[in-house]
């Protein structure tokens, strides 16, 4: 039934013109595509290797049992610590996949074949790579790894209805990094030229990693800066009541307050 209602829902965008009506069409079949693939998971993780948090509920895919659980006592302190700075608390149980090697991350994630990813985060539903296929002790992983990162990318996809545009939420997750655990990413680094705005519009996944995150880390710190953190928070609601993500984020970066 879902499917059929997200069907529905994508048919109806070839037919709106207002730009506000078909995000938030487009923001409504998003919504039921992740509740989907929110009672999915809930589903796949009613088995045997299951450990169960006050927030979350965690799948252990070939990882140590205590290494999984000392990860879901990270996802709880990421939990209070990111619902301090959005002011906001999931109330439902958020499904985790704890994966103990890449090989195991491969095979349930096709797409990322190849790739020495430590965490993803989509539709709602969190992926991390334990922490001793990256030879991190916990500490290290607390402080450089995938947790507060994937939750930020969480909360912030839930405060906007997936209007976000892929460069601003990885921002986002690393301005919290720096916020909270002081970790910045390519702090060190000396690139010879810039990326633009335009660039992270139009190419962002395609672009140098380390230098777009880095531009994407910059511009974040840049409106916390200017705008603080109620500003920002006002700019994920207007994202969230549809509002078009360039036009309210250029007027924003305008404002003083």
């Amino acid at each position: 039934m879902k499917i059929y209602i997200v069907l529905t829902i994508l048919l109806a965008l070839f037919f709106l013109t207002d730009s506000r009506t078909y995000i938030l069409a487009k923001s409504a079949g998003y919504k039921t595509l992740k509740d989907f693939e929110y009672y999915k998971s809930i589903e796949l993780t009613s088995t045997e290797g299951t450990i169960s948090k006050p927030h979350f509920i965690i799948k252990n895919r070939g990882a140590d049992e205590e290494i999984v659980e000392q990860i879901g006592n990270l996802l709880e302190k990421s939990y209070d610590l990111i619902g301090k700075e959005f002011d906001y608390y999931p109330n439902n149980k958020i499904p985790v996949f704890v994966y103990g090697s890449m090989e195991e991350l491969w095979k349930y994630n096709k797409a990322l074949e190849g790739q020495a990813v430590m965490g993803l985060y989509n539709m709602g539903v969190i992926h991390i790579v334990a922490p001793d296929v990256f030879a991190l002790t916990m500490e290290e992983y607390e402080l450089n790894g995938p947790i507060l990162h994937e939750y930020t990318h969480l909360i912030v996809d839930e405060l906007t209805g997936g209007n976000i545009e892929i460069w601003f939420t990885e921002g986002m997750a690393l301005y919290q990094e720096y916020n909270i655990y002081d970790t910045e990413w390519g702090k060190f680094a000396n690139f010879e030229d810039d990326y633009t705005l335009e660039d992270l519009r139009n190419n962002f996944m395609a672009l140098d990693s380390n230098k777009a995150y880095r531009k994407a880390f910059l511009i974040v710190k840049d409106v916390y800066s200017n705008q603080g953190n109620e500003g920002v928070l006002d700019f994920l609601k207007e994202l969230k009541s549809g509002k078009d993500f360039y036009e309210t984020f250029l007027s924003m970066k305008h404002e003083t307050r």
